[in-house]
This record gives C-alpha cells, structure tokens and sequence, in this order.
C-alpha cells in the first residue's frame, strides 16, 4: 500500500510516542509499503534531526508546525495530493479531518491524552498561515518550554480546542486506542464502538528479553549503578501524573542497601532533586537524565524491580486531567523479565494483570505500594511467576508482530466503510464495563 504517516512525535526527539512511530514506520518499510513520514519541524535539534533521517529508507518531512492547526490541515491535504496514499494514519486524532478534505480513509492511533488535553494550539483558519510561520514556532515553543507552569496555557480557547479534537475523532474512520481506559474516552465522546479497536503494547521482545547468561554486577557497572544492593527501577517523564514524589518517600521505608534509578527528565526535576536532598537520599535515588531506546534495555537488566507509580492528575489552574493510558515502559519492562509493580490507574489494568503479570497497588497509596515491593523483593517464587507471565505477554500480546497485524486489520477494515458512516455525531450509550470488548 502507499501510506502517508502522520506522526507528529518523532525521533531523535525521545519519548514513548517517538518509540512507537519510528518502529511503526520501519516495520511497514520493512513489509515493502510505500511511505511517506510527516512530523512536527524540529526547530530545537534541526541539524541533529537531518542527521537522523538520512539513516531512514523512507523520506521524512518536518513541515508540520506546532501551533497552526489549519495551516498543517493545508500541508497535509496538498501531500496527499502529490502523493496519493491508499490510506492516512495519524498518530493523533486530531487529523481525522482530512477524510472529509481528500476523501481518502484515515486510520488513528488514540493515546488518550488527545482526547483529554488536545493540544492544538490556534484552531483558527483566520491568519493560519502565520500561526504556522517557522520563525514564530520556534520562538514560541522555545519559550513554551522556558515556562514554570504552562499549563496555565491549556485555558486559552480550551473549549473550541476540545470542540475540534472530538469532532475530528467522529470523522476518523478507525481509531486505535492504546487502552480501554481510552476506548472510553472515546466512547464518551460519540465515536461509534464499532470505530474503536484496542491496541495495547508495541515492544520488540527479541530485542528486551535477556541474556540468558547474564553478568548483572558487571551489567551495573558499565552502567555506573552501584554492584551491590537492589536496584527499584523506574522510567518516564518527570511530572506530576507519575508519582515520582510518593515513589521517593516510600524508599525511606525501604532497606539502606536499596537504590531508585529514576530514567527520564521533565519539568518536575529540580523539584525532585530537592525533595531527594530533603529526605536525605542523595547516596540512594539516582537520576539518570534521558536514555536513548536503544540503551533502556541494559537499565532493566542491571534492576530487580519496575515500578510505575502513576496517578490520574488534575492540574489545579486549567482543570485538565492526566492520566497514564497505558504505559509502553511496562510492555519493555516485561519483555526484559523484570518483575513489576504498578498502580491500578488509568489504561495501567490494560497491561499489567495483578497476578499474571506484574502487581497493582492503590492508585497515590504509599502502604499498598510498599506492601507490592516488599512481596516481590522477598517471595522469590511469585518473582518468578510474573516473570514467565510477563515474558509470555510480551511475546504472545505486545509484541510488534501483533501491533502491526492490528495495523493491518484496521487498514483493510477502513477501506470497506461506507462513505456516509463517516462524522457520526449522535454519542450513543455508554457500553457497561463487561460490555467493552474489543470491536
């Protein structure tokens, strides 16, 4: 097929939705499809980023601009145009407009945060194209990016923004959620069931799953972790939604031999760097900063435990919630055969099975979570238990082989949807929990 892939997060930038795109586009290449990429420019890194995408078989096109939502409708249309693609994926629902534009099928990958906060930042087709110009992005997202709390942001046009994002959601003739916990999502704003299949995972388990003669101490130290003692891993963003702050205050309940490996970088830094020197764990929380994909998975061979401490947030200035949908670190965390521990929050049930696959504690609940650390670390057989059930998830569920067959099969059922189906309006009734099954 000729697939125009409109991914709006792309390497070399780091992130779960770079990780997904950039092995999402190779992976089709690699099937012999004919591709286009399309992604936001890259005003921060641009000679980094040219770098980057001569590496790539497949031409890349940083043409999209981060605040002139219309203007990207307009390049995107005129791409599509010149390039005449069978099929249109988005990255995000916001691009489920371009069916009614070109007429051609668009396909949708929902990771829910879309839905919740959309960040289009001018909706408006009245000057679009100087909301669009490549002098003012970079100076505005230069500053975006200096801002204490630019959150206070989310407020401005807020309720057109959320009017346009779920109208195009309505217009996308299929889209892939990340979780059923953003399947409801989606459900609540209208999307027909029918229009929503479940797609959890995208890891490459070849690639995570260890050595089986593994030298860890050796592992730690190539790494600059300390040999000895357990080592509590964890991998993200650093804000509020991923509980960093109650994952540091239970390590004070924690034995002296035991270390936290934070992997991630965010606005909450220097906050968490204080709270460490508050509480006194300077020798015992390490911050790594941002870790390529390609090195994540020594971090979790060198570790006795995952943890995933998210909690659903509601920032106190714009009303927005944040909430993990799935967490893509649990699918690599599982392939690595490491044990995990996880909040019950969000799209996290969609990934960890209590029991199965990994523990859930209580959402924001320091006893619960400590109580799930302290099993694991001490009852060697239910370690080993999560591990097989999580190597095996890995492998039969979240693996790209599966991904990319869901892919597929959104494709060919995009094709086959009639015309007048498209910009369902009419929400129809909430489905009850045992009644969410995967369309």
């Amino acid at each position: 097929m000729r697939i125009l892939l409109i991914l709006t997060e792309f390497p070399p930038s780091i992130g779960g939705m770079q990780t997904h795109a950039l092995l999402l586009s190779k992976t089709l290449h690699s099937q012999g499809h004919e591709m286009e990429v399309y992604t936001y420019r890259s005003d921060l890194h641009p000679e980094q980023a040219r770098a980057f995408d001569s590496t790539l078989p497949f031409p890349v096109h940083r043409v999209m601009s981060r605040i002139g939502y219309v203007r990207n409708l307009e390049v995107l249309s005129r791409a599509a145009a010149s390039f005449r693609p069978d099929i249109i994926y988005s990255s995000t629902i916001f691009y489920g407009t371009l069916h009614s534009i070109t007429g051609i099928p668009v396909v949708a990958r929902s990771v829910g945060n879309d839905v919740q906060r959309p960040w289009i930042v001018y909706p408006f087709s009245l000057a679009s194209s100087l909301a669009g110009a490549p002098w003012l992005d970079r100076k505005l997202y230069k500053l975006f990016r200096k801002l204490e709390k630019p959150e206070a942001l989310e407020l401005l046009l807020k309720d057109t923004r959320m009017e346009l994002a779920h109208a195009a959601a309505r217009l996308t003739g299929l889209i892939l959620a990340n979780s059923d916990y953003t399947r409801r999502l989606l459900l609540d704003l209208g999307v027909r069931p029918s229009r929503i299949s479940v797609v959890v995972g995208g890891v490459d388990s070849r690639w995570f799953r260890p050595p089986v003669h593994m030298d860890v101490r050796h592992c730690r130290q190539r790494l600059g972790l300390p040999a000895q003692g357990r080592i509590i891993l964890t991998a993200c963003r650093l804000v509020e939604k991923k509980g960093l702050d109650l994952l540091m205050e239970s390590m004070l309940s924690m034995p002296d031999d035991t270390y936290l490996v934070i992997v991630g970088d965010g606005k909450m830094r220097r906050k968490l760097l204080a709270m460490r020197k508050k509480l006194r764990l300077d020798q015992r929380v390490i911050f790594t900063g941002p870790v390529p994909y390609e090195h994540m998975r020594s971090f979790y061979w060198a570790s006795d435990l995952f943890v995933l401490a998210s909690r659903e947030y509601k920032d106190p200035v714009s009303g927005l919630v944040d909430a993990e949908t799935m967490g893509r670190v649990l699918c690599e965390a599982n392939a690595a055969g490491i044990p995990v521990v996880a909040a019950r929050s969000g799209g996290i049930p969609s990934v960890i099975a209590h029991g199965r696959n990994g523990l859930l504690f209580r959402e924001d609940d320091r006893e619960s979570l400590l109580a799930a650390m302290g099993e694991l670390l001490e009852d060697v057989d239910l370690r080993e238990t999560l591990v097989r059930g999580g190597l095996y998830r890995a492998e039969m569920e979240f693996d790209w082989k599966w991904i990319l067959e869901a892919h597929y099969s959104a494709f060919r059922r995009v094709l086959t949807i009639e015309d007048e189906t498209y910009g369902e309006t009419t929400p129809e009734p909430r489905p009850a929990m045992e009644e969410l099954t995967d369309a």
